[in-house]
């Protein structure tokens, strides 16, 4: 069958306008009415094989980990065959890539060619990579992850280094975030730094760890994201627009010594997906993640997760109960957890909750 050059491009139009409607409808099914509040998930390259599991659109951002300069200054990545599939998956979904440089696994090795790479006489050249790679891989942003095992290593070179970043990224039409401890910066993250970021994800998790078996006990607790909140808007006076609460998708084992997925932890009794501890693990279950949510809501600028491949996927997913929480249509306090009323016994099953404002048909109150 022949067709007019003018029908063809009638039909690639159609199709054009069709893939822009998806996408916005996409984005308009995460924001609903809370316009702007982000949930930001990392990924780190270990799993990188979960990239189907995961319900991408539930995200607004997705923070690829990680980044580092090499002896030459050349920006690394070690999963870099893979990123460019995983970039385009994000997208389709109506997500925001980052790539998130540096990390919490900072070597001596690794901090020397940082050193190196932020020296002024080198920086513009390795700003050059980091712009060049974003464009390579059509990245949205940036994601600066320099944290307490690197900070004393570059000191003062923190500063120029994320505001020639931030000026040659928004240049681009890129994007600039960081992640950033619970309180008690260092003396080198100055406020002109802080500003230059477009939002912060605050780590609210790891008050204690398996570093500290003295101290055993929860390792993201409600109160460290109170304390949080107080730090980051009265101390630092960084509008809570720009912060995103962070919340851990893995727990402390701290009898067998090991950090352990949400995934792992309620593998062994679903029950866990209700409880904060088991033994000697400390993580957040649904309760927590869902108290926390509700508390991003009134009081930071969204949500962050590390990390988005230690998440269950399935109806227990904490993933998709901060979804349901951010989307439904009523104040944050009046939220509640229901049930899946498989015979109608008024009694639900607990392995299907969802959050929502009231009782939707086919749910219980209890379980």
């Amino acid at each position: 069958m022949k067709f007019s050059k003018n029908y063809l491009w009638l039909i690639m139009a159609s199709m054009l306008v069709s893939l822009s409607c998806n996408k916005s409808m996409i984005r308009a099914q995460q924001t609903g009415d809370r316009q702007g509040f982000k949930v930001v998930g990392y990924l780190h390259t270990g799993n990188f094989k979960l990239i189907d599991q995961i319900e991408l659109e539930r995200l607004t951002h997705l923070d690829i980990a990680f980044a580092n300069p090499d002896q030459n200054g050349h920006l690394i990545f070690r999963a870099e065959d893979k990123l460019a599939e995983i970039v385009q998956k994000g997208h389709q979904a109506g997500v925001e890539v980052f790539l998130s440089i540096a990390g919490g696994g900072i070597d001596s090795t690794l901090a020397a060619y940082w050193l190196q790479a932020l020296q002024p006489q080198s920086r513009p050249k390795f700003i050059k990579e980091i712009i060049d790679f974003t464009e390579q891989y059509n990245l949205d942003g940036i994601d600066v992850d320099i944290e307490w095992n690197l900070i004393p290593t570059i000191t003062d070179l923190y500063t120029p280094f994320v505001v020639e970043l931030k000026d040659a990224l928004h240049a681009n039409g890129k994007m600039i975030s960081s992640a950033l401890n619970v309180a008690g910066l260092h003396p080198s993250i100055t406020q002109e730094a802080l500003m230059a970021y477009d939002f912060i994800n605050v780590m609210v998790y790891d008050k204690t760890g398996i570093w500290r078996p003295d101290v055993i006990g929860p390792h993201a607790p409600y109160e460290y994201a109170e304390e949080a909140l107080q730090y980051w808007t009265t101390e630092r006076k960084v509008p809570k627009e720009k912060l995103t609460l962070g919340v851990p998708f893995y727990g402390h084992d701290f009898e067998a010594v090991r950090y352990i997925s949400y995934q792992k932890i309620i593998e062994k009794d679903p029950a866990n997906a209700y409880r904060d501890e088991v033994g000697k693990i400390f993580y957040n279950g649904i309760p927590s993640i869902v108290q926390k949510t509700k508390l991003a809501l009134e009081s930071f600028g969204g949500i962050m997760i590390w990390e988005i491949g230690n998440d269950s996927f399935d109806d227990l997913s904490l993933l998709r109960a901060i979804d349901q929480t951010i989307h439904a249509q009523c104040p944050p306090e009046q939220i509640t957890t229901f049930y899946k009323d498989e015979n109608g016994d008024g009694i639900g099953d607990p392995n299907k909750p969802i959050q929502a404002c009231t009782k939707p048909k086919g749910y219980a109150a209890k379980k």
